[in-house]
């Protein structure tokens, strides 16, 4: 009675184990690019970018991804696509073929993806952009090395330098429902806007955390979670002007963030690390990817998520019933 008892509890653990592993499956790639950002358009309709010209495309809700035929070599770091035809990519040249070129510059689209015009920043010079940031009113940011900062004027497609006197690097942004706004970055640095981010201040960090701030994310107005380097996550109730600090329970460092509800959150780092918090923050528990490689972004739509990074790594995620998932889809989750 005894031996059945413990070989009936061993069945449970070993189904309870393999449930709780199998929520991210690794998907079959023909690319080892080094898969750097995902976003999707609708639900069928999805985009990834990453190193060495990589662009990949789905039109089944990303059961499968299909190479797009490469024109460049140089390096894909984000895809912002504002509907189903205008879209973004923020570029970065190859070091040893740039010649005299600016280091950062764009490729946009107004035909779904089928074509990408080049566009230049206005005087970008060598120091990197590293992302692209757009509000609800549709005004375009970019910024990067040295507290660069560029603006989109009317005309949709010229970039001009902006004063700034910020001088760490700056790495992610992101906006609330509202006008509020947070950009993130190395040194501990946290902004925070109130009016679109026409005026950028210095937010308050309660505790001592100045780590590099990889990625930031907003749920409405009012929530906002931040993870860098080091396992370090913060978190705000009030839109960005006040963080503390959260315990993630890891000490790889953390590439990014991404939340479905004001409970429900990922995160993911290097050596394959994934958290999970079910309570916003309160409590973050690890998950097993089964992979080693670095994991660059967490993306949801609806109640299907994707991991992508280093290695040609795409890990998808469904909700099967099990999980208190209740994302709205949405195609814009990063601004």
């Amino acid at each position: 009675m005894r031996k059945s008892f413990k070989f009936l509890v061993f069945v449970v653990l070993v189904l309870c184990f393999q449930t709780v592993n199998a929520d991210w499956v690794k998907q079959r790639t023909n690319s080892f690019a080094w898969l750097r950002d995902i976003q999707f358009v609708s639900e069928s309709t999805g985009w990834i970018v990453g190193t060495d010209g990589v662009i990949l495309s789905t039109t089944d809700g990303g059961t499968t991804w299909a190479q797009v035929p490469k024109f460049t070599t140089d390096t894909f770091r984000q895809v912002h696509f504002t509907d189903e035809d205008n879209g973004w990519i923020l570029c970065e040249r190859n070091v040893f073929t740039r010649g005299q070129n600016a280091t950062s510059y764009l490729r946009k689209t107004s035909d779904g993806g089928r074509t990408w015009e080049r566009i230049e920043f206005e005087d970008a010079g060598r120091q990197r952009v590293t992302k692209l940031l757009f509000n609800s009113k549709g005004w375009g940011t970019a910024f990067g090395e040295g507290g660069i900062f560029f603006k989109l004027q009317e005309d949709g497609k010229t970039w001009k330098a902006s004063k700034s006197a910020i001088h760490f690097l700056l790495l992610d942004g992101a906006y609330g429902s509202g006008s509020n706004g947070v950009i993130v970055g190395a040194g501990g640095t946290i902004l925070f806007t109130e009016d679109n981010g026409l005026m950028w201040d210095k937010a308050t960090l309660i505790g001592n955390n100045d780590s590099k701030f990889n990625s930031i994310f907003f749920e409405g107005d009012k929530l906002g979670w931040a993870v860098g380097n080091g396992g370090a996550i913060v978190a705000t109730t009030g839109g960005g002007r006040l963080w503390r600090v959260q315990e993630s329970g890891v000490e790889a460092n953390l590439n990014d963030v991404f939340f479905s509800n004001s409970r429900e959150g990922w995160a993911v780092g290097d050596d394959g690390t994934i958290i999970r918090t079910r309570n916003g923050g309160i409590q973050w528990d690890d998950v097993n990817s089964r992979v080693k490689h670095r994991l660059e972004k967490v993306y949801f739509y609806g109640s299907k998520g994707w991991i992508v990074g280093f290695g040609g790594t795409i890990l998808s995620y469904s909700d099967n019933g099990t999980n208190t998932t209740d994302a709205k889809p949405t195609m814009q989750p990063r601004n």
